[in-house]
């Protein structure tokens, strides 16, 4: 949506009585109610007035939990418990931020909005079955359980452009809180916290450190202007069956997207392996490396196919 100088004020108003409501509701303390006064229109900003209902459910349903974990630079999860009434399945979903008083501002956005995202784009068409499997679906990936007994079996290998995806949108919807510092804003509360979050952000956008490398990789990916529009909606919609379709129709082979997570997976088990290893870790960067440069292949060769990049 576009804002103004004649619209944001109203436009930021609009939401306190709501925030104000699921505080009260959850028992927020006053740092989460101030940072959600921002949020929730930086979501609904993003996203669209069309989409205001979506998003204003989500923050409704999704609680946030803080744990009793202390971390300088935050960090939080989307969990979600699958339940089942009769024949119908369902999920309660929430959200947990470890304990954040040494904190800043940026990383407490960054955290929030990171989990939030995944649950706002979770929300339609969440649940999927057949006769063996039950699978939520999280952004563009899935978590399968068995629907005999409703054990968790594993995570999909979309998980990890999941969260590359992810991240860039928290970036957009950060840049978008931080641009409302730019009008006369006439509530003090908003002006402090936005003064504060313009000044810890170097230069003008800001960049998240989550999943660097793995979006560092991606990179052309998330600006090629026909697969970054066109896996947001379909991600946002819950059509993302459609996505190895159109992925692997540009480069003219089956395969291509689903080989793309399998390497995205395979450079994330390597760095996690680099990092706890004492030993051989120049044989392990070289597998890194080997593995990055046949990923980029893949995004090129996609890139360059691409009519509208």
């Amino acid at each position: 949506m576009i804002l103004n100088q004649g619209n944001i004020n109203n436009f930021l108003n609009k939401y306190i009585t709501f925030v104000n409501k699921i505080s009260d509701y959850y028992n927020y303390d006053n740092n989460i109610r101030h940072l959600l006064y921002l949020i929730v229109p930086g979501f609904v900003a993003k996203y669209g007035i069309s989409n205001e209902k979506s998003i204003l459910v989500c923050f409704e349903k999704v609680r946030i939990y803080i744990s009793g974990t202390e971390d300088n630079t935050v960090t939080a999860t989307f969990n979600r418990i699958l339940k089942k009434n009769d024949n119908n399945y369902y999920t309660e979903k929430y959200v947990v931020l470890n304990q954040y008083r040494k904190a800043s501002f940026t990383n407490m956005f960054d955290n929030i909005i990171h989990e939030f995202n995944h649950a706002v784009n979770s929300l339609n068409n969440e649940i999927s079955l057949d006769d063996k499997y039950i699978k939520l679906r999280t952004g563009l990936c899935y978590l399968v359980y068995d629907r005999k007994n409703m054990k968790f079996l594993y995570k999909s290998n979309e998980s990890f452009l999941e969260e590359v995806i992810n991240t860039e949108q928290t970036e957009e919807i950060i840049n978008i809180i931080n641009s409302f510092g730019n009008y006369t804003i006439e509530n003090v509360e908003f002006n402090n916290t936005l003064h504060v979050l313009k000044n810890e952000i170097v230069g003008n956008n800001y960049i998240s450190d989550s999943y660097a490398f793995q979006s560092l990789v991606c990179d052309i990916l998330m600006k090629n202007k026909t697969f970054y529009p066109t896996i947001s909606n379909l991600r946002f919609k819950g059509f993302v069956n459609d996505i190895p379709i159109m992925f692997d129709g540009i480069i003219g082979k089956n395969g291509s997207y689903q080989y793309l997570n399998v390497l995205l997976k395979k450079i994330y088990n390597l760095q996690i392996k680099y990092s706890k290893s004492l030993f051989f870790k120049k044989i392990i960067l070289n597998k890194i490396k080997l593995k990055a440069q046949e990923l980029l292949s893949i995004i090129k060769e996609y890139d360059n196919k691409c009519i509208y990049k």
